[in-house]
């Protein structure tokens, strides 16, 4: 069983946090309602916060679980000399998974950053981009563990 946490919440009120979550003594819990509010969905119950889930896109295969990056697979089939291969692509996301969140569809926070239209070195800046947790929505994940597991 993994202990329930959410990565950076521990060592200091990480950015997303609001300076409200700063200094308390559960900085996990505050961080983790925080990150309920920003993604739209309501905070589980301790028993039942999501750990990972496991997911398809297309032909690809991802693993998405709390403190890691999300990583996945992707089946590269080939042909030579008349033989058919199949060989398997490891893909992996460049962001950490912050929390996940049960519903329809389920809503997996990481802390990427978000893509922006200005060029580097214009005058217009972009927000800061630590303070925008990015979603990845997933309709049915294909496996779900959970925190108490």
């Amino acid at each position: 069983m993994t202990e329930f946490f959410v990565p950076g919440a521990a060592d200091a009120a990480p950015p997303y946090a609001g300076p409200q979550d700063a200094g308390l003594p559960d900085a996990d819990e505050a961080a983790y309602r925080r990150l309920a509010e920003l993604a739209g969905a309501a905070p589980a119950e301790s028993g039942r916060r999501i750990r990972q889930v496991a997911f398809k896109v297309g032909r690809e295969s991802w693993t998405a679980e709390v403190g890691r990056k999300m990583a996945g697979t992707r089946p590269e089939h080939r042909r030579r000399k008349g033989e058919f291969t199949t060989t398997t692509e490891k893909l992996s996301g460049p962001a950490v998974v912050l929390a996940i969140f049960d519903g329809t569809p389920f809503s997996i926070v990481t802390d990427a950053e978000p893509a922006t239209s200005a060029p580097a070195g214009s005058e217009t800046s972009a927000p800061e981009p630590s303070s925008w947790p990015i979603l990845v929505l997933v309709d049915k994940p294909s496996r779900v563990a959970y925190f108490a597991d």
